[in-house]
């Protein structure tokens, strides 16, 4: 991203995956404020839906300058008609959507309060090919491997475009303090979930989730 970017963001899990992920600390400067850059978020609300409103905004104020929207899918799909205003005004705003198929941070919280997560699953469409069909640019990724090359062509392209970033539905987003309440939440849960039956799930859960455990 250029040094005048303009980013959205709602502030569920895509927020907390920004800021306390690996992968963020190790290129911060990317999406870091450097007094031309910005990131505009509901963060006192902790909103949902905002990011793609909110990028419209800021590329109607300024057409030459870059805005990209970050959502989770679920933010993305409250208000997945503002991705037409996109279309109708040509406003080439770049659209991240994170798609984990779930209300990730609705489910953690769940979890660490000791409730096993309910109605947090989404059945997602492919967003990529509804932008398609809208008549933007869309791209999906479905492995890692792809995200390089998804990302540098929707940057080129000079019209709107979003990018639907598959990701694991069981990886966390492990919060910066980690309370003795919340550890103990989290393991009222999981044992719900095993005697309800659900040995193989917190077993993936594990297993998602001991790659991003940092190494000392």
């Amino acid at each position: 991203m250029g040094d005048e970017t303009g980013t959205t963001t709602h502030v569920l899990e895509t927020a907390a995956a920004r800021w306390e992920s690996p992968a963020f600390r190790r290129d911060e400067r990317q999406l870091s404020p450097n007094g031309k850059r910005r990131i505009i978020g509901s963060f006192s609300h902790g909103s949902m839906a905002n990011a793609l409103p909110q990028a419209i905004g800021a590329q109607f104020t300024d057409r030459s300058r870059q805005v990209v929207s970050m959502s989770g899918d679920g933010g993305f799909s409250m208000l997945m008609g503002d991705f037409l205003t996109l279309v109708q005004y040509d406003l080439p705003v770049k659209v991240i959507v994170f798609d984990n198929s779930s209300l990730g941070m609705v489910e953690l919280e769940m979890l660490v309060s000791g409730l096993p997560s309910y109605g947090t699953t989404n059945r997602n469409p492919d967003f990529a090919a509804i932008a398609r069909a809208a008549g933007a640019y869309g791209v999906r990724v479905e492995k890692p491997k792809q995200l390089t090359a998804a990302l540098r062509d929707a940057f080129r392209h000079e019209g709107p475009a979003l990018v639907d970033v598959v990701t694991d539905p069981n990886a966390l987003s492990i919060p910066p303090r980690i309370s003795a309440e919340m550890v103990t939440g989290f393991a009222l849960s999981a044992s719900r979930i095993v005697l309800d039956g659900g040995v193989g799930r917190m077993i993936q859960m594990a297993r998602s989730n001991l790659r991003n455990v940092p190494r000392p």
